[in-house]
């Protein structure tokens, strides 16, 4: 007889062994199972993320995803059912493919998929939308712009011609000269004057042909109620600071249409005007752009007249003839202040005729930068030559754009930012539903998911672009 000993022991060592082995390979799958549903999530994200609006890329340098994907309805559920969708693939990716089974194993089923957190490119009156387009000028011109910028804008605000009333300065000379007949051939006061009324309409209609587009605003970002999220969830620095919000206007510069940088934008030409001035026809944007700017420097230039004592010579030797001829003495220093200011007026038509010719003025003149050189000259204004785009010496129409938009609202002029990106992203194809308050580029999402034999797990994870736009 043989004795089985050795086997019965054998047999209950065995089921001891392949139980903690049967446990270590449980333990191992839920381990594994714990590790896919970080991969799986984190792959669900980026692939949601991989759906990017390409035309707002290739046109804006802004990454967001369109939640309307091409139906003309944003819809963050939609969103939601896409990474569902993503994560439900990667959960079992050998469905359909014959696997005997084997892909149970490691099989993971979506139960919920939410999006709880989510950014709007308007949230927060469009900061969301001005963080990334100061990363995107960054990115193309690095940060050696702000300080060509600041000089521009600092140079203005403490030359003084901000805060140079040139229209009261005039009444105050004028009431002195009220009931002064100036009507002599010797005296261009009046002749030049006459010219005054319409004269921005005259300079805006007296170069090339003026586009006559209207602006189709009524459903744009800045005249509607518009979505809300969560807002800037990682601010890496305040949006609306001085150099931010100089890198934000420069962005505008370099995105947007204008007079002197035809883009070819099928719904608004003057897309840089209607930022400044938010009416509804290319033309009135102009036309309020140009008086802007012509207030400028009509200031800058009566400053520099009557800074500029050879000129205040000229202009008084005048004075004291016409004075003379109207045997009216008391009159000569009015006189001499109005011929100063109207030296300054036609002086600065000239500019604005330099500028819409995409020729460069200097902010504050010296004496050799004027084109009238003499007090003779006045008369004929209109007749001299402006100067052009080969002028090399100043800043052209844009860089005096810029210096407006530095004084304009914060929120306006990004809400009517949006309101372009609008206009333009609904001419093109597939994008007829386009909105701001549709696209996002930030998410936080909570995923529920299940295994066989029960096995359940829940993951919240956020992404953003920011990575990307860094």
């Amino acid at each position: 007889m043989k004795r089985g000993t050795i086997s019965v022991f054998l047999s209950l060592s065995l089921t001891i062994i392949l139980s903690l082995i049967g446990a270590l390979i449980e333990s191992a799958r839920y381990s594994a199972l714990r590790m896919r549903t970080e991969m799986i999530m984190q792959m669900g994200l980026m692939s949601i993320f991989a759906e990017y609006n390409r035309e707002l890329l290739k046109d804006y340098d802004l990454l967001f995803i369109d939640t309307t994907y091409g139906t003309g309805k944003a819809d963050i559920s939609a969103t939601e059912d896409h990474l569902k969708n993503y994560i439900q693939y990667n959960g079992r990716p050998a469905k359909g493919i014959l696997s005997f089974g084997l892909d149970e194993i490691m099989a993971l089923d979506v139960e919920k998929a939410d999006l709880t957190l989510y950014s709007y490119a308007s949230d927060q009156g469009g900061r969301e939308f001005k963080r990334q387009a100061i990363h995107a000028v960054k990115n193309r011109y690095g940060m050696g712009i702000v300080e060509k910028l600041k000089k521009n804008t600092t140079d203005y605000e403490r030359s003084g011609v901000k805060d140079y009333d040139v229209d009261s300065k005039r009444q105050a000379v004028e009431e002195k000269l009220r009931d002064v007949d100036l009507d002599v051939k010797k005296c261009p006061v009046e002749e030049v004057y006459d010219e005054r009324p319409g004269i921005v309409e005259t300079l805006v209609t007296g170069g090339k042909e003026v586009s006559d587009k209207k602006l189709l605003l009524n459903n744009t970002a800045s005249h509607r109620n518009l979505r809300q999220g969560a807002g800037v969830i990682r601010p890496d620095s305040d949006p609306d600071s001085f150099t931010n919000e100089l890198l934000f206007d420069a962005y505008l510069k370099w995105k947007m249409s204008s007079y002197i940088n035809d883009l070819s934008h099928e719904s608004c030409s003057y897309e840089l005007e209607y930022i400044l001035n938010g009416k509804n026809t290319d033309q009135a944007n102009l036309r309020d752009t140009v008086f802007k700017l012509f207030m400028i420097r009509e200031a800058a230039d009566t400053m520099a007249v009557f800074n500029d004592e050879g000129k205040k010579s000229q202009c008084r030797a005048l004075a004291a003839v016409i004075s003379l001829l109207l045997l009216n003495p008391e009159i000569e220093e009015p006189l001499t202040d109005m011929l100063l200011f109207t030296w300054g007026f036609a002086e600065s038509v000239i500019d604005m005729k330099t500028l819409l010719n995409r020729g460069k003025i200097p902010l504050i003149k010296d004496g050799k930068d004027f084109r009238i050189k003499t007090v003779a000259d006045l008369p004929i204004f209109l007749a001299l030559p402006a100067g052009s785009k080969e002028n090399t010496s100043g800043i052209d129409y844009g860089d005096y754009c810029l210096v407006l938009l530095a004084t304009e609202n914060k929120t306006k002029k990004i809400m009517r930012a949006m309101d372009v990106i609008e206009m333009n992203m609904r001419t093109k194809e597939g994008n007829k539903g386009f909105r701001m308050d549709g696209c996002i580029d930030y998410a936080e999402a909570d995923v529920a998911l299940k295994a066989p034999k029960g096995y359940s797990f829940t993951i919240r994870r956020d992404y953003s672009y920011e990575a990307v736009i860094e």
